[in-house]
């Protein structure tokens, strides 16, 4: 009578775990349905927002602009300088004269009105070179804002992947926990039924717990990633991507390894350090200018009159009264010596130039290293998703047969579990290796400065 008590009990208490384990899943749901408040987004969709308000896209537009500018200056350098002024005085008052004060005589206003004009000549091609050194400048903000627009784009689907990743991962643990539910009941049963061990019930349980736990990160790893997301593309409202988005296949096709060494040349990062380079001897070219002379030409044209009264009229150049001064200059200027500045400033922009160059070469093989490396982890990824599908379904078979065995008694828990364990494992891989061909793909498009 007391064993049959025990029994009892101890059935009883494996059947109110199995209940507890199985009703905590609806208040994690519950708890995780604001992710479904959260506006589903495409991904091309996502990367025009980021290209439109990442931090690093504004910078690189402004960038360009002040790039722009400075190339309308140099061009301007090449245009005569225009200066107009105008101006009045009026007199009152007592003035000293041969020793003692007398009144001011004569009309009390005074006008004066000038136009100056001045154009350089000749300056050893210091406006040309300096033209060229903007030219190349723009030609390097352009190729930034290029470099900008993809990072921020690998940025957007890195987040939206890992979003995605999160979300394979919560259907994979659903799956794992609809698995162990059936599996904790199939157990309590047979427990029930005196065929099988209350340690099979309780590992049953144990699995069930773990399966819960896996759908409570998954769904925690969705909510921080949809997050990153907004934060990514400056949305003001949670997104998260939409559900049959399928533009991050990563088994489209690519072009061939020698079209890719060959795109590989005009990527951004390259094209950037070329216009680098290209400013940077520029500035040396202009630099050396300074060793030259400069021969600049002005013409002065004014006049000034005087009036009893004040008139508006008379501001104004050619207002009618007679010029007193029309003169032509020209400046003649070199200089012999001017304290070794010039020979600090060829320096210094004949280590820019080496810089530049240093950087350019670096460009070209961190190009070449970063296409081998994202290529094979991108072949490595197809490879391991087409081996991980096979292992999922090589695992759902194993465990379709040890579910049977274990129903007619013919193997353990033990080897139920395992083969639980494995499949979890095939589908966590098969995530992850999908996640790393996307991210690798990204990479690729990022450091090409193309969609692949």
């Amino acid at each position: 009578m007391f064993r049959l008590t025990c029994g009892v009990l101890s059935r009883c208490a494996v059947a109110v775990m199995g209940a507890v384990l199985v009703a905590a899943p609806l208040s994690s749901e519950a708890q995780m349905r604001g992710d479904e408040e959260a506006r589903p987004i495409r991904l091309r969709e996502a990367i025009e927002q980021a290209q439109q308000n990442a931090p690093a896209v504004v910078a690189a537009r402004g960038l360009e602009r002040n790039a722009a500018a400075a190339g309308r200056s140099a061009l301007a350098a090449y245009i005569p300088s225009l200066t107009l002024n105008a101006g009045s005085a009026r007199s009152q008052g007592v003035q000293f004269f041969q020793g003692t004060l007398v009144p001011l005589r004569g009309d009390p206003w005074n006008y004066n009105n000038g136009l100056v004009a001045a154009v350089q000549l000749f300056d050893g091609n210091q406006r040309w070179n300096e033209l060229s050194r903007s030219r190349a400048t723009a030609d390097a903000a352009d190729a930034a804002t290029i470099q900008a627009r993809f990072d921020a784009a690998l940025q957007t689907k890195q987040q939206f992947y890992a979003a995605v990743a999160a979300r394979e991962s919560e259907a994979a643990a659903k799956a794992q926990l609809e698995q162990a539910d059936q599996q904790l009941k199939a157990s309590t049963a047979r427990f029930v039924a005196g065929v099988a061990t209350k340690s099979d019930s309780l590992r049953s349980a144990i699995q069930l717990g773990n399966a819960q736990l896996a759908v409570l990160t998954a769904q925690n790893d969705l909510r921080v990633a949809n997050a990153a997301l907004t934060r990514v593309i400056g949305s003001q409202t949670v997104v998260t991507p939409a559900a049959d988005d399928s533009t991050g296949d990563m088994l489209g096709e690519l072009p061939t390894e020698q079209e890719l060494e060959q795109l590989i040349g005009r990527s951004p990062s390259v094209m950037q350090a070329e216009a680098n380079l290209m400013a940077a001897r520029a500035s040396r070219r202009a630099q050396k200018s300074s060793y030259l002379p400069s021969l600049t030409m002005s013409y002065n044209y004014s006049y000034t009159q005087t009036s009893p009264k004040f008139s508006s009229s008379d501001l104004w150049l050619f207002s009618g009264g007679n010029p007193n001064r029309q003169q032509l200059n020209f400046n003649f200027s070199y200089p012999l010596f001017n304290g070794l500045a010039r020979e600090q400033q060829g320096i210094q922009t004949d280590v820019a130039a080496r810089n530049a160059e240093a950087q350019l070469r670096d460009a070209r093989l961190g190009s070449r290293q970063v296409l081998t490396q994202q290529l094979r982890a991108l072949n490595n990824a197809q490879a391991r998703v087409q081996v991980q599908q096979a292992a999922i379904a090589a695992a759902e078979e194993d465990l379709r047969v040890q579910q049977q065995r274990y129903a007619l008694g013919a193997s353990t828990l033990l080897d139920l579990l395992t083969s639980q364990t494995q499949l979890n494992q095939a589908r966590q891989a098969l995530i992850q290796a999908r996640f790393d061909g996307r991210i690798a793909r990204a990479q690729l498009s990022a450091l090409l400065g193309r969609e692949l």
